[in-house]
């Protein structure tokens, strides 16, 4: 409390109370005192216009009411510019005042000058004007003064900002920070939670130190908190500013200020309702017509004339191409202009889009808007234009309250706030329209009062600040959130600002909930939905609203209001009395209303708000009427005949149950602010309340189906001498029941109030006890005895216990499934604790203030089951006359004892336990289940163990966290010393839960104590001391009445064991009970008792009840011991006889101690188990006998088998088969031939260098082994040092062709036929959906393992022999050899050398392999063709009808005119990318190269593909045709001097070398090995041209590489850097006549050394990789397989070349006499001859995708302010390619192309057929495929190892790099993207729409 504030006395009754708060000192607002007024600010009794026509403030006044008929009522950009420049100058009036604006000299020389508009006003970034604001220009100004300690941040968060919370410093869930103030705070170690704001929190609340735990982190640096020994001190009220302004320069500002918000309120009182938009008039007569109704500010002689104006309003119903659209039909505009205008009116809320004098074409225009329901106004263009000129002041506020005059950042908010606090000017209404109803109580006079004994909220005179208020629902989405940014200002300036604001907003609230409910269109802009939370967010100003203008009694009264009201309107109750509700209501069906008891809850919280709660009996009996108005909603009651036809909707009262359930629970915890008196007068008024309700005196309960309790006798129940009166209600025949008794609920919470102050008086309240000071509550005048009103109390939530019972048990299974679900409902975790938690704390408190026995006989009188308390237990009448079948009657018992059972082992709220050790207790029993996340733990948690606080401490002491996988996320499992505190019998388990924990307890018990049947004993019981409320508890355990529940419990369950003479027996339709449970239950009571009470518990089981007919317990127990029946029950029957034994006299157990003896001497237990164990192992050895004799039988006759298939295959011969069809499950073979499953998919995956300095280093930086585990994993957006630029690759350099897949399983050619029609057919009957293979493309998927497919690779061979490619020696030729072998074989057979190039094309191609080639038409054979390879040639000629089409349309993109070429653009690159998916990854043990680190799949397919193209070739020639040209024709390609007079005009260089490979492999493999040569020499030399046009464009502008993170040390790297050091002279050797270059030389010098050696090694490895790919897939083995034996430690270049047997390049090229080095030559020949086309180089590193930061939220700060580079606006939903890093909308209109949204089109141009797209918003990975598509989560985990898919839990996101780096290889480079789409389609009835993202 302030030093001058007085203890304030409460002005309705109580005693005094002092909170802190003073109506008289400390806010003015809403009261009758005058503000304190500075002598240098002017008194206004009139609007202040000078008379001067000169004075700026004339100047302003006439320009923004008057300009609107000189303007035609069109506010063009030009109007809106002078007004803002107007604006300044008004305050700018002397030159002398400039600098008070704390601009830059720079700036305040260069300020917006008088005459030049474009100063004023721009097109900013995004296309729409921007005005000039003093904020952003004294943001350039560098701050030198120290940061404003004890200052709140209060920066506006408009929708979707982002925020940060921290819980463990954070004071409730509400509390955020801002993103800038965040980053600057320290929260390490915290638990932190990254979301976006939905207005629930108005304004970041850093600084604030009531958001914020006491001793937390509650600022930043730059709202720094206060020092702990100094307290906040505000200034004194009416305080404007210190600094030393001129008394004229604040006198102007303040003029200004008035003059603008008197202007708002006028304009803005004749703006229509956001729920009368479209309300056009019904035809021109009443549009012109003056005397209409429809909001206007023009006087009645003017509206008839015009102008007029369309205003279109936006909405969330209409997507922006169809307001295009719509704009653009009815105005007739272009595209882009209709486009302007509706992102326009969805950025600010609304738009302008006509101005005309012709009233026709007005109308006629807004009705186009109105047909499509867009939100449109017809109104009068001055009205129009008079609301623009707001929009432009409000938003000169909001900027000015943002800045700072003469260093002081408040002096303008505190003008602000002065003017809002004074009243009006100007109130004449003679020129407009009459006031909307809404404003109509405004011009109250101030002796009007709406409710008793209440202030007027309105003080003597509504002021500017309630005008504001009201009107904000008429303002739209632009000036809304100004104003919210104002009202922050203001809120965020002292405490005075905070308490005016609160007040106003208390006393206008009831207006604005009716705009919120009835009005508003965009409900997160309203009041009620943003700043109602920054409001109710501070205790000090909630509860100041509360004292002096009623806020809490407004917010009860609404509520009351709008339930208890017609749904139409919010019309208070005159008295507090009013019918009972009806559940068909509007209030109960929309969501609306829950905003209502969020308010209320909120404010229950605050200790402040609580105490004024207290101290007021009208308040507290204003919680009681709202919670009456519940009471005994929607009664049921028990179906017993036939099944109920229309089922309760208990959805819509339960919604209501689970909020007022928490707000009675809060309501209750106010009272810990209470003195004893007040709170027992409190419970007094409850009691009785509920009493005049069970009796019917009050209406709230329907007297035709409720009926008074009366009361009936029990005798004998439990024991023989019991007599008690309790209610007579039989809940199983209950004709009228509820879940709904908030008073009760209430009730408990207040008890625990009051246990608290007396537990913490020493169990005394002013020196009575707690059971004597509580019959106080108990005596109501004229309610005679005090016992009966404890058994109403205990009534209702009792039988709440029964009917939850029951529902178990399945009694009410006619009432239909809608009982069930209100059962779960009613204990859902989210709820119970205010719920059913309180219901069993008020039976525990009643046990504890009623007798013991008459407690549980009215227990078991309403749980139905006296009869088998009190009854002979031989009975059978009980059993046969029950309204309960007998296994409902065993499920109700069980409930029964159970409820004992917990009644006093779970005592957390009796002990008053501290949140911290309850949310321990409920951690430690849900981990004792088994392994959980974090996510699913938190569900299984009630709510308020983790809504408030972290419960991460607590976690760690009693968990071990499991690190999440590649597969699995992580999880928490429960240390073992946490196991002994884990109750199996937990009141919140479930029954499959209680056995879940006992087995598992048992299991550790086993290991632990190395015994078979170990015993759980019971946990210690814990009881509030002696002499403190509720230690009684736990007294029913010593004085018999425990022990006889155990009695007659185990009496029947013993009789039950004996089927025969059950007396249930014929009850149950003869099925035996199950009585397990129920009599486990009894023996575990029994322990607790023996644990409490052992001895009166012995001497209770010796004595027997004479009615039950039944021995003693002890001879049941003794009975039980000695049964086999009883034998699962032994452990704890022994314990419990064992104890009984040891306390009773050795006379009453004698005989039973000697019958223990003989029966230990009757069998040892050695002997017997040695008995066991021998009969076991006999009984084993005659099964393994039997089962030998029948596996030799077996065998025989499959001997018998075996040699009837010898005789068959002598007759047969065998046939080689392939594998099993899928479809008919026969073998494929030669005879009926098929093929692998395989989808072939366009690709551009490969990639060609980018030419610039940051991405020749990441080449530089290429692992030296690309077959170790390598791979530098780095992470993008500059969060590791990374350059920005290299974190994705320029789609532009990516390399196009088509890549196959295969799964493995194979099928008949004419299988596929047959499968693929049937999946015609499944299209045909589905048309409404979207199927996940497309029959078009020919696709099919895989029936076992579901990959998509389009193409079958046929797996026969060719027929064509191949000659072998060693020597006679066996050893492979050297080139040379090859080469003279080759020769003499092309002069022997190949008569004319013009004949090699018979079917080839200019480049060195084969026809047959380009996909133009149709067999059908130039096959040579086509006999042979039709006939033999019939099958072949239609599984073939499926894959060219594929790569035809797709040929011809990637022309652009391959920048080929040609057609694809199967060598160069399927098969090798395949096999690229096969290569490419190993880098970085280890090689296994043993393995020699990447050929065996590739998939044997892989493998398999790589050599049917060589495979396809032999079978080609087989279509094409024939048989018959000699071969032989075309294996010279492969050396005559590598040697153009063989035969000059045929040389082709291409240079060899041009061509592929590995396509070249690829054809060697397919026509001549014994050729494989020197073609592997020549073509890695033809690789080599592309690479050092490459290199040379890769020097001079990237080196030769000096520009120095951004810095990075090195790469890890590399121990190979010595030895790869030998492979080509000193190669530089070698290069200019090479190039010195026939260079790129003419200075081949400087060129080369602008390489160091290093970095040459470096470059040529990285771009030459992948060729030497993917020829041992193929080597090896082809042979099955390398060239010399021993030639890396001697290089363990060598560099993978090195063990390569001698695999392959490659001479190194600086052996060869420098020697002219080598093979080599004359080819290499003669090459650079050819190609300088014949066009110097230079080859693109291949980046030679490991394939990433886009790098993405460590931290999620990183990307999602960057991405969503950025604006998509297309359309210019900031996406709805941003999305990023993981392929190369463009920015795109998702699903977005304004950058799609018909029906193709930005991301299908952006993945044509980069991705090809597939795309992989980021979704920044949901934070998920959108996979496109070819117009279908999924979502697959992204590869983040939270802290605690879990996927968070659109932000749903808010924890903070790191990149898991696993699982990065599995969606890099077997995503992407796999090219898996297609079947994931199409398994995850094929689950689901998917509509489609994927080609609109």
């Amino acid at each position: 409390m302030d030093a001058q504030e007085a203890p304030y006395q409460d002005p309705w009754s109580g005693p005094p109370w002092n909170p802190g708060i003073s109506p008289a000192s400390s806010s003015p607002w809403g009261t009758n005192q005058p503000l304190p007024r500075d002598p240098r600010l002017p008194a206004f009794t009139t609007l202040p216009i000078p008379t001067e026509p000169s004075h700026p403030h004339r100047i302003l006044h006439d320009l923004i009411n008057y300009s609107h008929y000189s303007r035609h009522g069109r506010f063009t950009s030009t109007a809106h510019a002078t007004v803002l420049r107007q604006l300044f100058q008004t305050v700018w009036r002397k030159p002398e005042w400039v600098p008070f604006f704390d601009m830059a000299p720079e700036d305040a020389a260069g300020m917006p000058g008088s005459k030049s508009m474009s100063d004023w006003l721009w097109l900013g970034e995004d296309g729409l004007e921007r005005g000039w604001k003093l904020s952003e220009a004294q943001s350039k100004v560098e701050k030198t003064s120290p940061p404003s300690r004890g200052k709140s941040c209060g920066k506006i968060l408009h929708r979707f900002d982002r925020t940060y919370s921290c819980k463990t410093c954070a004071a409730d869930a509400s509390c955020v920070l801002c993103v800038d103030c965040f980053s600057a705070s320290d929260h390490e170690g915290h638990e932190i939670l990254f979301g976006q704001s939905f207005s629930f929190a108005a304004a970041c609340d850093c600084g604030d130190s009531s958001a914020w735990l006491e001793g937390a982190n509650n600022g930043c640096e730059d709202h720094p908190p206060l020092p702990p020994d100094e307290e906040a001190i505000d200034p004194p009220l009416g305080f404007i500013t210190a600094a030393k302004v001129p008394a004229a320069l604040l006198s102007d500002l303040y003029t200004t200020i008035v003059i603008c918000l008197e202007f708002i309120i006028n304009t803005m009182q004749h703006s229509p309702l956001p729920s009368t938009y479209s309300d056009l008039p019904k035809d021109l007569k009443e549009m012109m017509s003056s005397s209409s109704n429809f909001p206007t500010g023009e006087p009645i002689d003017r509206r008839s004339a015009g102008p007029w104006s369309v205003i279109l309003w936006a909405d969330e119903k209409h997507v922006m191409k169809e307001v295009t659209r719509q704009i653009r039909d009815a105005l007739g505009l272009p595209w882009n202009a209709a486009s302007y205008m509706a992102r326009e009116a969805d950025t600010y809320g609304r738009k302008c889009v006509l101005v005309t004098p012709n009233a026709l074409l007005a109308f006629h225009t807004a009705s186009m808007f109105q047909q499509i329901d867009l939100g449109v106004t017809l109104r009068l263009a001055g009205d129009t234009f008079k609301e623009e000129v707001v929009k432009v002041i409000i938003g000169w506020l909001s900027d000015m309250c943002c800045a700072t005059i003469a260093g002081d950042p408040n002096l303008f908010r505190r003008l602000v706030a002065r003017a809002f606090a004074e009243p009006r000017l100007s109130k004449d209404q003679h020129r407009g329209a009459p006031l909307a109803p809404d404003l109509q109580d405004l011009l109250v006079t101030p002796d009007l009062c709406r409710l008793p004994r209440r202030e007027h909220v309105f003080g003597n005179e509504p002021t500017r600040l309630d005008w504001m208020m009201r009107l904000d629902v008429r303002l739209w989405r632009r000036a809304k959130w100004d104003m919210r940014q104002i009202y922050s200002a203001i809120y965020g300036t002292d405490r005075h600002g905070k308490r005016q604001l609160a007040c106003r907003f208390g006393a206008n609230y009831v207006a604005m909930f009716e705009h919120y409910l009835f009005h508003d269109r965009e409900l997160d802009t309203n009041l009620i939905f943003s700043i109602a939370y920054m409001v109710f967010g501070h205790a000090i100003a909630a509860a100041n609203a509360s004292v002096h203008v009623g806020l809490f009694e407004t917010v009860l009264d609404v509520a009351e209001s709008w339930y208890s009201g017609n749904g139409k309107s919010l019309i208070l109750p005159a008295s507090f009395e009013v019918p009972r509700l009806d559940t068909t209501t509007p209030a109960f069906r929309g969501k609306k209303a829950m905003t209502i008891f969020g308010h209320v809850r909120i404010l229950f919280r605050h200790p402040l708000t609580q105490m004024v709660i207290v101290a007021s009996p009208f308040m507290t009996d204003r919680v009681f009427t709202l919670l009456h108005l519940f009471v005994g909603l929607q009664p049921q009651h028990r179906v017993l005949d036939e099944h109920v036809e229309y089922e309760v909707e208990w959805p819509r009262s339960f919604a209501i149950l689970a909020e007022l359930s928490k707000c009675c629970r809060e309501f209750g915890e106010c009272f810990r602010h209470a003195e004893v008196d007040v709170t027992l007068a409190t419970i007094h008024r409850a009691i009785k309340t509920i009493r005049s309700d069970m009796l019917l005196l009050t209406d709230r309960l329907d007297p035709e189906i409720w009926t008074p309790p009366v009361a009936h006798r029990l005798i004998g129940v439990l024991d023989a001498g019991t007599q008690f009166d309790v209610i007579d209600i039989n809940v199983a025949t209950i004709k009228a029941f509820t879940f709904h008794h908030y008073f009760h609920l209430a009730i408990a919470e207040m008890i625990k109030s009051l246990m608290f102050a007396i537990a913490s008086d020493g169990g005394l309240a002013n020196g009575v006890s707690f059971p004597d000071i509580f019959k106080r509550a108990l005596q109501i005048p004229g309610a005679g005895d005090s016992e009966k009103i404890k058994l109403l109390i205990l009534e209702w939530p009792l039988q709440m216990h029964v009917v939850l019972s029951q529902i178990r048990a399945d009694m009410w299974k006619k009432n239909g499934v809608a009982m069930r679900g209100q059962y779960h409902h009613y204990r859902e975790m989210n709820v119970r604790e205010a719920t059913v938690d309180q219901d069993f704390f008020l039976l525990q408190f009643c046990l504890c203030i009623l007798d013991p026995y008459k407690f549980f006989v009215a227990v078991i009188d309403r749980f139905g089951l006296v009869p088998w308390f009190r009854d002979p237990i031989t009975q059978a009448r009980h059993w046969n006359e029950s309204e309960m079948d007998p296994k409902q009657v065993i499920a109700i018992m069980e409930d029964f004892v159970l409820l004992v059972i917990h009644i006093v082992t779970e005592t957390t709220s009796v002990c008053q336990w501290d949140q911290t050790r309850v949310t321990r207790k409920h951690i430690i029993h849900q981990l004792a289940l088994g392994k959980l996340s974090y996510a699913e733990l938190l569900k299984k948690l009630p709510e308020r163990c983790a809504e408030r606080r972290s419960i991460l401490n607590v976690l760690r002491s009693v968990s071990d966290f499991h690190r999440p996988t590649m597969t699995a996320n992580g999880a928490y499992t429960l240390k073992e010393e946490c196991y002994a505190e884990v109750d199996p019998y937990w009141r919140h388990y479930t029954r499959n839960e209680q056995r879940t924990a006992t087995a598992k307890l048992v299991e550790r018990a086993k290991k632990s104590d190395q015994t078979t049947e170990p015993l759980l004993m019971p946990l210690p019981l814990e009881f509030p001391p002696p002499g403190q409320p509720m230690s009684n508890l736990g007294a029913f355990l010593s004085n018999n009445a425990g022990t006889d529940i155990v009695y007659w419990v185990v009496a029947h369950c013993m009789y039950m064991a004996d089927q025969t003479n059950w007396p249930g027996l014929e009850a149950a339709k003869n099925e035996a009970p199950q009585l397990d449970n129920l009599l486990d239950l009894a023996l575990h009571l029994s322990m607790i008792i023996i644990s409490v009470a052992p001895k009166e518990f012995a001497e209770r089981s010796v004595h027997i009840q004479p009615k039950s007919q039944s021995m003693s317990l002890f001879q049941k127990f003794w009975f039980m011991q000695t049964s086999e029946v009883f034998k699962a029950f032994r452990p704890k029957l022994d314990y419990v006889l064992k104890a009984i034994v040891e306390r009773l006299p050795e006379t009453y157990t004698a005989e039973y101690r000697e019958s223990l003896e003989a029966s230990k001497l009757v069998q040892d237990p050695e002997e017997s188990k040695a008995q066991v164990r021998a009969a076991a192992a006999a009984r084993q050895k005659a099964i393994m006998a039997e089962f030998a004799k029948k596996q030799a039988d077996f065998a025989s006759l499959m001997e018998e088998d075996d040699d009837e298939e010898d005789i068959m295959d002598e007759v047969k011969e065998e046939e080689e088969s392939y594998g099993q069809c899928i479809v008919c499950q026969d073998d494929v073979t030669h005879q009926r031939p098929g093929g692998m499953l395989a989808l072939m998919q366009p690709s551009r995956v490969l990639r060609d260098v980018f030419h610039d300095r940051d991405w020749l280093e990441e080449s530089l930086a290429t692992p030296v082994c690309l077959d170790n585990a390598t791979r530098h994993t780095r992470f993008g957006l500059d969060s590791t040092g990374e350059p920005i630029e290299t974190d994705g690759y320029p789609s532009t350099h990516y390399r196009f062709g088509a890549y196959i897949s295969a799964c493995n399983h194979v099928m008949h050619e004419t299988c596929i036929g047959t499968y693929f029609e049937a999946t015609r057919w499944r299209h045909t009957q589905q048309v409404g959906r979207h199927h996940p293979e497309n029959a078009v493309r020919m696709e099919y998927m895989c029936p076992l393992c579901k990959s998509l497919g389009n193409i079958l690779i046929p797996l026969d061979t060719t027929q064509t022999p191949f000659k072998s490619a060693f020597n006679r020696q066996g050893k492979l030729p050297t080139l040379s050899e090859k080469i003279r072998s080759v020769s003499e074989e092309g002069l022997i057979r190949v008569s004319d050398s013009a004949r090699i190039w018979d079917h080839h094309i200019e480049t060195g191609e084969l026809t047959p392999w380009f996909t133009d080639c149709n067999f059908s038409l130039n096959t040579l054979d086509p006999v042979h063709r039709r006939q033999v390879m019939r099958p072949i040639s239609r599984m073939i000629e499926r894959m060219r009808n594929l790569l035809r089409p797709l040929s011809d349309q990637s022309t652009r993109i391959r920048g080929k005119k040609s057609s694809m070429y199967l060598p160069d653009d399927v098969v090798a690159y395949t096999i690229a990318i096969s290569e490419i998916t190993q880098r970085g990854l280890a090689r296994a043990e043993g393995a020699l190269s990447v050929a065996e680190q590739v998939p044997d799949m892989s493998m398999k397919l790589i050599k049917k593909l060589v495979g396809v193209l032999q079978l080609e070739l087989d279509l094409f020639f024939g048989p018959n045709y000699d071969r032989t040209a075309l294996r010279v024709g492969i050396f005559a390609r590598f040697l153009p001097d063989w035969y000059r007079a045929s040389t082709l005009p291409s240079p060899l260089l041009l061509r592929n070398p590995l396509g070249m490979v690829v054809e060697t492999a397919a026509i001549a493999p014994d050729l494989l090995h020197p073609v592997i040569v020549m073509a890695y020499y033809a690789n080599l030399t592309r690479v050092m041209l490459g290199l040379s046009i890769y020097a001079r464009r990237v080196l030769v502008p000096k520009t120095d590489p951004q810095p990075r993170t090195p790469a890890p040390e590399e121990p190979e790297r010595e030895d790869a850097m030998s492979i080509f050091a000193d190669f530089r002279n070698i290069m200019h050797g090479v190039f010195r006549s026939t260079g790129p270059f003419n200075d081949s030389e400087a060129v080369l010098s602008l390489f160091t050394d290093e970095m040459l050696a470096k470059l040529l090694y990285a771009h030459t490895l992948p060729f030497l990789r993917r020829a041992a790919i193929i080597y090896y897939s082809v042979t099955g083995t390398y060239p010399d397989p021993h030639g890396a034996d001697s290089l363990t430690n060598a560099c993978e270049y090195n063990r390569l070349m001698a695999l392959l047997c490659i001479s190194h390049p600086k052996d060869t090229l420098p020697k002219p006499n080598s093979t080599e080095a004359p080819i290499v030559s003669r090459w650079l020949t050819q190609w300088s001859m014949q066009g110097r086309y230079v080859p693109p180089l291949e980046f030679p590193g490991t394939y990433e995708l886009y790098r993405l930061p460590v931290n999620w939220e990183r990307m999602i700060l960057l991405f969503t302010d950025l604006r998509c580079e297309k359309c210019n606006t900031k996406p709805s939903f941003p999305a990023v390619c993981l392929f190369c890093g463009a920015f795109v909308c998702l699903g977005g209109d304004c950058c799609a192309e018909g029906e193709q949204g930005e991301c299908n089109l952006h993945m044509r141009e980069c991705g090809a057929a597939v795309g992989m797209f980021v979704d920044i918003k949901r934070w998920v990975i959108l996979y496109l495929y070819a117009g279908s598509g999924c979502f697959q989560a992204m590869p983040y985990l939270d802290s605690h190892g879990e996927l968070d898919p659109s932000l749903r839990r808010g924890h903070r996101q790191s990149i898991h790099v696993g699982r990065w780096d599995e969606l890099r290889r077997a995503t992407w480079l796999q090219h898996t993207i297609p079947h994931l789409t199409a398994r995850r389609l094929e689950l689901t009835n998917d509509q489609g729409g994927w080609t609109c993202l």
